[in-house]
């Protein structure tokens, strides 16, 4: 069962996981880019992006694992969470020999479909076959995580999150101050995702021990039930790859490899706010199946609407200080040529960021009201939206050109339509939830907003580690925002934190 005690331990953990990432991407960004030049970084970013896209051979069977899961055990029908499991296992090992089969064609074909230089080819070739290797594993035993997360195990998923993060930096560092490059890299990545796989397996039956697998042929009944969701979270979740990780790819196919590395820079910083709003969203799917499970639909509503207004007093912090501080964090972090070439493209990648978390409970309940088809379909819209406006201003634009490609659509969709289909959806007034959800929160931002400008302005660092000690200074600021914007709901949430604890 879900609890505020367990969902706190999973958030604290899954901070501090995300902070030890954002540490290491601060450390090993201009590590890498020193070591490897600015060429070897952009192929060794063009390699993690084209791998991505075979996430998408999960098939939407994680999410449909967790929501199984997740209402199977809300009922306490163990059977049916061993039934799932097993066929998606059955399924998975199949689509991780499709995924190698993919990867050696990718691997043959690389160097004409990416602007690479001759001597990076082989290299390339290798470290995206090793990459693919590590894509495999992790589908298979991802099945793992996903029954733990339907259980609400979230502080064991962030404590196996820390383990891997901690690993692979700290085997990085060495192996490239010892002149190896990009294959040893991904060998590294490779056999610390394998080891944390199998730990996460033996984590999810000892948590677990009702969980019985088998690896029989799955009947068809559960197969086309698997499917009814698993082929619609397929498509948003491909829709999700076009729209976060195409922009690399774009880049280094109508620009050049050199230019990937400015936008990657950029693109780092955003993923990071990401991973931070991913933190909690990641409870929303379990939780939203949780209370659909039980028809608590004033549960449902409140989630939507408190989930997004946390996700937002967290996240637009950091936004507000990449768009309004991005140049100077940069100069400090790479160097002042990458801050004169990226920092329009962080500011831009920033605005869209903030548009599209402002929807940041669509998927969760979504999925949880059986409206993955929806889901789908508009997801898939900004897709192939964000796709065919990056090309074009691409070829107009250059890279700044793929940065409005990704702004354009997140604007429409997430303005325009989330908003009224899901408060009709639930139930709720569409004006009264923008303003909640959207507006108290942004005016709790106002002070920091002004602090930030009067920061860069006044009161410039010289030192990398100046700059986070300042923006840690002034952060106490969205605190005092926050207090006065949301001072009359503290009690109350206070005292439903402790009925549910």
């Amino acid at each position: 069962m879900i609890t505020i005690r367990g969902l706190t331990g999973g958030v604290l953990i899954g901070w501090l996981s995300i902070l030890l990432s954002i540490a290491v991407g601060l450390v090993m960004s201009p590590f890498l880019i020193h070591h490897l030049g600015e060429t070897g970084y952009g192929v060794w970013v063009l390699v993690q992006s084209t791998v991505s896209y075979m996430y998408l051979m999960d098939l939407g069977l994680r999410t449909t694992v967790v929501r199984f899961s997740a209402q199977a055990q809300a009922r306490g029908d163990h059977q049916e969470v061993s039934n799932v499991v097993s066929a998606t296992l059955w399924i998975r090992l199949w689509t991780a020999g499709g995924v190698m089969v993919v990867a050696g064609t990718l691997a043959a074909i690389l160097p004409h479909v990416f602007k690479i230089p001759i001597q990076y080819q082989l290299t390339a070739r290798v470290a995206l076959l090793l990459a693919a290797t590590t894509v495999s594993s992790t589908l298979v035993f991802s099945v793992f995580t996903a029954v733990l997360s339907g259980l609400g195990r979230f502080d064991l998923l962030g404590i196996l999150e820390l383990a891997q993060v901690g690993f692979t930096s700290l085997g990085l560092i060495p192996i490239i101050r010892a002149g190896h490059g990009l294959m040893a890299m991904a060998s590294w990545q490779l056999s610390v995702v394998l080891g944390i796989n199998l730990l996460t397996m033996v984590v999810c039956f000892r948590t677990y021990p009702q969980l019985k697998c088998h690896f029989r042929k799955p009947e068809r009944a559960l197969l086309r039930s698997l499917w009814s969701l698993g082929f619609y979270v397929l498509i948003s979740n491909g829709a999700g790859q076009l729209i976060l990780y195409t922009d690399n790819v774009v880049v280094g196919a109508f620009v050049a490899a050199a230019a990937v590395s400015y936008y990657a820079v950029a693109g780092k910083m955003v993923e990071y706010v990401r991973q931070i709003a991913n933190s909690v969203l990641k409870y929303f799917m379990p939780l939203a199946s949780s209370f659909s499970a039980r028809n608590q639909y004033d549960q449902l509503r409140r989630l939507h609407l408190r989930g997004t207004q946390v996700v937002l007093l967290i996240t637009y912090p950091i936004v507000i200080t990449l768009f309004v501080r991005g140049d100077t964090l940069l100069r400090l972090w790479i160097g002042t040529k990458f801050s004169v070439e990226a920092t329009e493209i962080l500011q831009i990648l920033s605005v869209a960021t903030a548009i599209m978390l402002a929807n940041a409970s669509v998927n969760g309940v979504a999925l949880a009201l059986d409206r993955q088809r929806t889901l789908a379909v508009v997801t898939l819209v900004e897709g192939v939206a964000n796709l065919v406006l990056s090309i074009i201003l691409a070829r107009r634009m250059g890279v700044l050109g793929v940065a409005l490609g990704t702004l354009i659509p997140a604007v429409l969709i997430s303005f325009i339509f989330w908003p009224q289909y899901l408060c009709k959806l639930l139930n709720m007034s569409t004006i009264g939830y923008m303003r909640d959800a959207w507006l108290r929160p942004v005016a709790a931002m106002v002070p920091f907003i002004f602090v930030c400008y009067w920061a860069e302005r006044h009161w410039l660092p010289t030192k990398l580690g100046w700059f986070v000690l300042q923006t840690g200074v002034l952060l106490p600021v969205v605190a005092l925002g926050a207090c006065i914007v949301f001072r009359k709901d503290v009690p109350s949430a206070w005292r439903m934190m402790k009925r549910q604890a």
